[in-house]
């Protein structure tokens, strides 16, 4: 038995119809399919990434955001963990920036393999296999011009096509990557492929733009038909498992906010590292970040961003520590690791359509995403939501699993069916997706917040999942 894991980074389940995606649509109603899947929090790639990868939360691996301050490891500047050089310096002498073992690991540890296929960013493809190096395994990125897995690629298939915006030259390029050159020369045990869109056309064009839906949507789909279409033709076809899901769902920023002016206009010293009268780290994001140099600002900062009404709910690492009363624990939502930030601002989002009619608005704070553009990393639902359908080898035929499933549970699952031991990892095997008696619906919860905001969840064998933040009725 073997496994592919095809990521459509930002893809909103939504999106996916015969019309927009006849391939991926076709293989979601064919297989078990989970429509209650969910994303981590922060809702941010290189997090996303990370849970997927280690079975757990931020809590737990470590990585608690796409941009984040250290102040022992870069203390003048925020580090971007879309830099595998930025990533090393939050080692600390380690041989990875995660806390817990990886799929990667565990399939090594067993004699078993992993070999990534990325056309995200280069920090992204190091965090889907920190250790590939070390382990001997193969991990591609299409920003790679050198080592062996990239001179293995430019041997066989020639040149990297060049960035773009929709993607497309670089989907089709890492599409054959897969299924000419991993697949049937290196046969690993899970083969995982990234495909960059419809994430970065979601961003710089619009959630309904004729470039997401009618370009990056039809091109991501194309790539998921090449690789159905390979695993159909081998001779242990049946034996071959499809995992089709996406890291994250989009919301439409109508609004860019920056939260360091608003703070600096308030009289606080904000920037984006400890340096001069910098008293406030802000990391700009869907959910910004915010470190303080001093605990005794954090009460003034939150009552600040609490007056703003753009402000959701606000969480913080430790609100004890910092007395503050009515900001919310991270841990909550498992993001609590001695990394996170003191503070975490979550944007008041609206249910209501954006400019193209789609369902979802947030503000946000992010300096190269136009407003317009898609946005994530909050919890509004459309944010959280992800797809999630396995097809094929030991799945469910034409199945929809009741139960709740987010990231972290993906890794532990696949380690199941080979047969190995989940070591390190807290992500529930989703049995379900095999095994309809051991189907259940979720309890649904509901929480009300401070200043008018609701939480919603699910809880699943004891596990929580965040649904969707909202304002209360």
């Amino acid at each position: 038995m073997r496994f592919i894991v095809l990521v459509l980074d930002g893809l909103r389940p939504d999106l996916v119809s015969p019309i927009t995606m006849p391939a991926l649509a076709r293989l979601v109603a064919e297989g078990a399919r989970f429509p209650r899947a969910r994303s981590v929090f922060p809702s941010e790639t290189r997090v996303a990434t990370s849970s997927l990868i280690t079975g757990c939360r931020p809590a737990a691996h470590g990585l608690v955001a796409n941009t984040l301050f250290d102040a022992v490891a870069a203390p003048d500047r925020l580090l971007r963990t879309s830099d595998p050089a930025d990533l090393a310096l939050l080692t600390r002498g380690a041989l990875s920036p995660l806390a817990r073992p990886t799929l990667g690991e565990g399939l090594a540890a067993a004699g078993r393999s992993l070999a990534v296929v990325s056309g995200g960013t280069p920090g992204s493809a190091y965090l889907l296999h920190p250790l590939a190096e070390t382990l001997g395994a193969f991990r591609w990125n299409v920003a790679d011009i050198s080592g062996e897995a990239a001179a293995r690629v430019r041997d066989r298939l020639g040149s990297t096509p060049p960035h773009a915006v929709p993607n497309l030259a670089r989907m089709e390029f890492i599409g054959r990557v897969l299924t000419e050159v991993v697949l049937p020369e290196l046969r690993p045990d899970v083969a995982l492929l990234w495909c960059p869109e419809p994430d970065l056309s979601c961003h710089y064009r619009g959630i309904g733009s004729t470039e997401t839906l009618g370009q990056a949507l039809h091109a991501a789909d194309a790539l998921v038909a090449s690789v159905a279409a390979w695993r159909d033709v081998q001779p242990d076809a049946a034996e071959i498992g499809l995992v089709l899901l996406s890291d994250h769902g989009m919301v439409t920023g109508p609004a860019r906010i920056s939260v360091a002016e608003e703070l600096r206009r308030a009289g606080f010293g904000a920037g984006t590292g400890f340096t001069g009268n910098t008293q406030v780290v802000v990391a700009p994001a869907a959910a910004p970040g915010i470190w303080l140099c001093d605990g005794s600002l954090a009460g003034p900062v939150a009552a600040f961003l609490a007056s703003r009404a753009w402000a959701g709910p606000i969480f913080a690492r430790d609100p004890a520590a910092l007395g503050l009363a009515e900001a919310l624990p991270l841990a909550m939502l498992d993001a609590a690791h001695p990394r996170a930030p003191d503070l975490t601002l979550t944007f008041a989002g609206e249910e209501g359509p954006d400019a193209f009619g789609l369902p979802g608005t947030a503000p946000f704070d992010a300096g190269d995403v136009p407003e317009g553009g898609g946005m994530h990393g909050g919890l509004h639902r459309r944010e959280l939501a992800t797809l999630l359908a396995m097809h094929g080898g030991p799945f469910r035929r034409e199945a929809i699993v009741q139960g709740a499933a987010d990231l972290s549970d993906i890794a532990p699952t696949l380690l199941h069916l080979l047969g190995l031991e989940t070591v390190g990892m807290e992500g529930r095997v989703l049995t379900a997706a095999w095994d309809a008696s051991k189907d259940a619906p979720p309890e649904e919860e509901t929480l009300l917040l401070p200043r008018g905001f609701v939480l919603e969840r699910m809880r699943q064998d004891g596990r929580l999942y965040p649904t969707a933040l909202r304002r209360a009725a």
